[in-house]
């Protein structure tokens, strides 16, 4: 199973310089627009979000930085999770010996996100410090930030359904470079992306703005393609590729312009045509119900013994998005009491 075997075009809708069949639409402020250019045999997405990716950092304290590289991957997971046709979760995952050893996205079939990090904050400074041009050196430097290790792309549609999974190494001064690699080593499916990152003048006013761009085969029959073929091939995907690298970080970002507008703008003389438009938002999967199914697992002295002392409670925080869930002594009984019944 491949990414371009998961991919799933939607019904078509635009307005009316771009090709469309449903002009009656409800434009989210944050979403994903997919979009193909025919005359280039290519297959496009376009991602903006603000809300939901200040949402997930307001939740945490993490440094810039780390906001920064947080907010590429969750671009850059809902731009390869809007690839596939998938019924359940899409989980994109780094894990690396740098400063930000840790990321996670997860993107549900119903454009749901969440996503956290793990930061040493102290190898962090101390690489700020040391760094000719400071923090803005920085940006981008994922082989600094993060270090040696790797990505992963997982789709879990639970039940009887296969785990699909990939997994690349981070190589390349952007998360953007090293999708590229996978798609190039294990997919063997020319791929390309522009993400941008951008902070307002508020502390938590992120945004980013994304396109990610795949070379359709030449043929849907799998035939080569003649030496005109090819050549051709080569040169639309070029050219997209020059016309995706042209869109600035404010036309990424900016709410004033719509997709439809960007994507008219870029491509126009590629015969762009869209479709249907997701909408994302921050949404956390953790509930009081699935931390007592963990908890029932321990003996009842074993819970009373991890009651902190100021509180009184069992105290257990979701990682994503660090909502405290707190269990008293009259919990833990009614909890073991019931799981002894």
């Amino acid at each position: 199973m491949t990414w371009l075997d998961n991919a799933v075009l939607l019904l078509l809708y635009a307005p009316e310089h771009v090709k469309t069949r449903n002009p009656k639409m409800q434009i989210a402020v944050d979403f994903c627009q997919p979009f193909t250019l025919d005359h280039s045999n290519i297959r496009g997405r376009f991602a903006r979000l603000g809300p939901t990716v200040q949402t997930i950092i307001g939740q945490h304290s993490y440094p810039s930085l780390a906001n920064h590289l947080l907010g590429e991957i969750i671009g850059l997971a809902v731009l390869l999770s809007s690839a596939l046709k998938y019924e359940g979760l899409f989980t994109l995952q780094t894990s690396s010996d740098g400063p930000i050893g840790m990321m996670v996205v997860d993107v549900d079939s119903d454009g749901n996100i969440r996503a956290c990090a793990r930061v040493d904050e102290d190898r962090l400074s101390t690489m700020i410090a040391a760094e000719d041009g400071g923090e803005d050196a920085l940006r981008g430097q994922v082989h600094k930030l993060m270090g040696h290790g790797h990505i992963a792309f997982t789709v879990d549609q639970g039940g009887d359904h296969e785990r699909y999974q990939g997994i690349v190494s981070l190589e390349g001064n952007t998360l953007s470079e090293c999708a590229e690699a996978y798609f190039r080593q294990s997919e063997q499916i020319e791929a390309s992306f522009k993400l941008e990152v951008h902070q307002g003048e508020q502390a938590n006013d992120w945004w980013v703005g994304g396109l990610f761009l795949q070379r359709l085969p030449a043929s849907a029959s799998g035939d080569a393609a003649t030496p005109e073929e090819a050549e051709k091939i080569t040169e639309d995907w070029n050219r997209s590729k020059i016309l995706m690298a042209s869109a600035t970080e404010n036309e990424l970002v900016d709410i004033s312009l719509s997709a439809h507008d960007l994507i008219w703008r870029l491509f126009h003389d590629e015969e762009p045509r869209v479709f249907d438009q997701t909408a994302l938002q921050f949404k956390c999967r953790c509930s009081r119900q699935k931390i007592e199914g963990a908890l029932v697992s321990y003996p009842l002295e074993e819970l009373l013994d991890m009651r902190e002392p100021d509180s009184g409670e069992v105290a257990v925080s979701c990682q994503f998005c660090n909502t405290r869930y707190g269990f008293n002594e009259a919990d833990l009984r009614a909890l073991k009491s019931g799981d002894d019944a």
